[in-house]
C-alpha cells in the first residue's frame, strides 16, 4: 500500500443543510481546479452515513467527491436501534409496510389538511440541499453527478433519478429493487439520457436476482441504456463489484456527448 493511501483522511462528517445527515469522501490530493464527478451515496436498511462513505476507497482514492446521506428512518429491531432506512415507501414489496393503503382522493385530500410535508418532497429537498451545500465547498461538475444506491438506497436512487433526470447523469443500483406505487418511465422521454449501471449478487437470498433482470428488462424496454453484472456474491458489497463500478462511472464521464 502507498503511503498515500496509508496516511488518507478519507471524509469529514458534518449535519448538512437539509434535513439529512452527511458525510463527504474528499478525494486524495485534492484539486480544487478539477471538476469532480459527485457521488451521492444512499445506504442500505439498517445502515447509515460512514457505512458507503467506508466503501468509497474500494473505488477510488482519488476520482470522486462522495456525498453520504442518512436516512431519516430510525430502524430498531426487538425494539433497539440499529441503524437508519429510508422510509416505508421504498420498502421492499415483500416487506409488510406500517402504512395502511387508502384511494388517491383521500391521500390527496390528507396532504392538503396535514400541516406535515410529504416525505418524499422532503427527501428530495433534503438530498438536493445536501448537494448544493457540497457544490459551494468543493469544485464538482455540474453534470456528473451520480446517484449509488445500495439495497433501500438503491429504490431511493430510481425514484430521485427518474423524477428529476434532468439533475443526474446517472444511477448505480446495488443489490436494489424499483420500489413501489411509482411509475419509473412517467418521464419517459426525459430518462433515456439517464444511465443506469445494476450490479447484483447472484445470492441474493433477500432480492433475489431474477428480480433485478426484471428491472432491467423493464428499463431497457423504455429505451433507457442499462448495464447489468452479476457476481458470485449474497447481498454484501464486494471489492470486485466497486471496482467494476469505478470502470463504469469513469466510462460515463469520459464518454464522448
Amino acid at each position: 500500500m502507498s503511503n498515500d493511501r496509508r496516511n488518507a483522511v478519507p471524509f469529514s462528517a458534518e449535519a448538512g443543510a437539509g434535513s439529512l445527515v452527511e458525510a463527504r469522501f474528499v478525494p486524495q490530493r485534492y484539486e480544487p481546479n478539477y471538476a469532480y464527478p459527485l457521488l451521492v451515496l444512499l445506504h442500505q436498511r439498517g445502515g447509515d452515513e460512514q457505512q458507503m462513505v467506508r466503501s468509497m476507497p474500494a473505488m477510488s482514492w482519488r476520482n470522486y467527491v462522495g456525498l453520504s446521506l442518512r436516512g431519516p428512518e430510525i430502524v430498531t429491531r426487538q425494539g433497539r436501534p440499529v441503524g437508519h432506512g429510508w422510509g416505508p415507501e421504498f420498502a421492499r414489496r415483500d416487506r409488510p409496510s406500517r402504512s395502511h393503503a387508502c384511494p388517491d382522493p383521500e391521500v390527496f385530500r390528507r396532504s392538503l389538511a396535514s400541516d406535515e410535508p410529504d416525505p418524499i418532497d422532503a427527501l428530495e429537498d433534503g438530498i438536493f440541499g445536501a448537494v448544493r451545500q457540497t457544490r459551494r465547498a468543493l469544485h464538482v461538475h455540474s453534470e456528473r453527478i451520480f446517484l449509488v444506491g445500495s439495497g433501500e438506497g438503491a429504490a431511493v436512487a430510481y425514484r430521485v433519478a427518474m423524477s428529476h433526470p434532468e439533475r443526474f447523469a446517472g444511477v448505480v443500483a446495488i443489490n436494489g429493487w424499483l420500489p413501489g406505487n411509482f411509475r419509473p418511465l412517467a418521464r419517459l422521454k426525459d430518462c433515456r439520457n439517464l444511465r443506469v449501471l445494476v450490479v447484483h449478487g447472484e445470492w441474493n437470498g433477500r432480492v433475489p436476482v431474477d428480480h433485478a433482470r426484471k428491472t432491467v428488462a423493464t428499463l431497457r424496454n423504455g429505451g433507457l441504456k442499462v448495464a447489468f453484472q452479476s457476481y458470485p456474491c449474497a447481498h454484501r458489497l464486494t471489492s470486485h463489484m466497486l471496482s467494476d463500478v469505478d470502470t463504469w462511472l469513469i466510462n460515463q464521464c469520459t464518454r464522448e456527448t
